[in-house]
């Protein structure tokens, strides 16, 4: 096969890639601890999923606990993300806490990614108030990157692209194969006639000798 037929075969296959992909929902991402707080008495911990597509519901998980007595005045955490790659918009506020002691506390919140999200990253804003033993405690509002968002175009063109690019070195890898089984088998042939070749020089020159060596016969 020469190289214009392996082009055209590569792009004809890239193309039907591109054709057939459509979005699936996906398996639910690892999470990972976004926001980490320990302070006065107070441990907050918040975790959330490395990325998501855009119209998917992602889970936030906000975790607090008191290590000493606490009294919590408010925990809000409020999700933003970006349209229109200028535009913020909330995803989401949550009031985890609102005047209620603490001992320990729990909650999975539901987050809805939009349709129209740019892709990049989301993030949210905590804001905390709290008396520890009686004394106010109390943390300007604190910012963390949340859930990256992908690019579904993008991403299928890698994925289009990296099935291509798999498909091209295994073919690469099986001309190779039987390229070199064809030299092999050509190497082999070649030494099996020379060989003959070689035997039937021997021969002949056997039958030579023979026949010079051969006595006269005598006639009578």
């Amino acid at each position: 096969m020469n190289v214009k037929k392996i082009g055209i075969l590569m792009i004809s296959m890239f193309l039907l890639t591109l054709a057939g992909c459509s979005v699936v929902g996906s398996a639910p991402e690892e999470t990972r601890a976004v926001y980490h707080l320990e302070y006065g008495g107070l441990i907050i911990d918040i975790k959330a999923p490395y990325q998501a597509d855009p119209g998917e519901n992602i889970t936030v998980t906000v975790r607090t606990e008191a290590v000493s007595q606490i009294y919590v005045k408010y925990i809000y955490v409020n999700i933003y993300g970006i349209e229109n790659a200028t535009d913020e918009v909330s995803l989401k506020n949550i009031t985890h806490l609102e005047d209620s002691p603490l001992g320990f506390h729990e909650v999975e919140y539901e987050v809805t990614i939009p349709d129209n999200i740019s892709p990049g990253l989301t993030y949210g804003v905590i804001l905390c108030e709290w008396d520890v033993m009686g004394a106010p405690e109390k943390i300007p509002p604190a910012g963390f990157i949340l859930t990256y968002v992908k690019h579904k175009e993008f991403e299928q063109l890698q994925a289009a692209y990296d099935e291509l690019n798999a498909t091209y070195h295994s073919s690469l890898a099986n001309y190779t194969e039987l390229e070199s089984k064809h030299k092999g088998e050509v190497s082999s042939t070649r030494n099996l006639m020379y060989l003959f070749v070689g035997t039937t020089i021997v021969s002949a020159a056997t039958v030579v000798v023979i026949l010079i060596r051969r006595p006269k016969r005598l006639w009578t």
